[in-house]
């Protein structure tokens, strides 16, 4: 019987502990699911932001891209508001730049805006930049002009010289350089073309306006003194045209290097 007490005593014990075992696994099972739950949204968390990181890999190139592509917008609005700056000279240095950055401009739009909408944000530049150059052009031929605005500064034969041609020459590298800018862009762009004929009709406007008395007054003068004599009257006055066309070429290439039509 003490046999049978003490066996039945390791039973018990077994009992408890496979009771204990048995909890031990229930646990150890109900772990494992919080492990695996755990474990897949871990997993799930990981792939979400390697998809956001993705999306702002993505976003960031997409914004460079933007940025890359409004810098040209920009960059017109900047030029739209120096065009518009009345303290803006295109005599400074860095006029000239600014035509280099409003051609990459509007070769850029071109080609990624509407037609329509190009056309006006075009035409809006060229017309003050056209607007400017004929300005400063009128304004240096005004300062030449401006002996001839007093009726008593009528040019004789040892100041006419100088007041046509001399006072031409000396200002003629202030505008040139602007204007070699504009004659290298005619041939691609219709509107630089434009500014190019608008310049051209200005100077020899100017010339015309400058020249015009004093050869009206040498004509009279030379048919006066040969009216007698027409086959003198012809030598001298073909003599006096042959000396003014050759000074006006070799004036119109201080300020040009393309010929004009005009000229024809």
């Amino acid at each position: 019987r003490q046999m049978r007490d003490y066996l039945s005593g390791f039973q018990e014990q077994c009992d408890a502990i496979l009771n204990d075992v048995n909890s031990a696994l229930q646990h150890l099972e109900s772990l494992q699911k919080q492990y695996l739950f755990v474990s897949t949204k871990t997993g799930t968390l990981h792939e979400a932001c390697e998809q956001l990181l993705k999306e702002q890999s993505e976003l960031v190139d997409l914004a460079e891209n933007i940025q890359q592509k409004l810098s040209y917008f920009n960059e017109l609005e900047n030029i739209n508001t120096k065009l518009n700056s009345p303290t803006l000279s295109v005599n400074s240095e860095g006029f000239i730049p600014m035509l280099a950055k409003l051609d990459d401009c509007i070769a850029y739009i071109s080609s990624h805006v509407s037609h329509s909408v190009f056309i006006l944000v075009k035409l809006g530049c060229w017309m003050k930049l056209l607007g400017w150059v004929l300005f400063f052009h009128l304004t240096l031929s005004s300062e030449t002009s401006m002996p001839l605005l007093d009726p008593s500064a009528v040019p004789n034969s040892d100041n006419a010289f100088t007041l046509f041609y001399v006072k031409f020459r000396a200002a003629a590298p202030k505008v040139r350089t602007l204007i070699e800018q504009v004659e290298q862009r005619s041939e691609k762009m219709p509107e630089y073309q434009q500014v190019l004929n608008e310049i051209h009709q200005c100077y020899l406007d100017q010339r015309e306006l400058l020249l015009g008395p004093s050869i009206a007054s040498t004509v009279t003068e030379l048919t006066s003194q040969n009216n007698r004599d027409h086959c003198a009257l012809v030598r001298s006055g073909c003599a006096f045209m042959v000396h003014v066309c050759q000074d006006e070429h070799q004036l119109y290439n201080e300020f040009f290097t393309k010929p004009t039509p005009k000229l024809e």
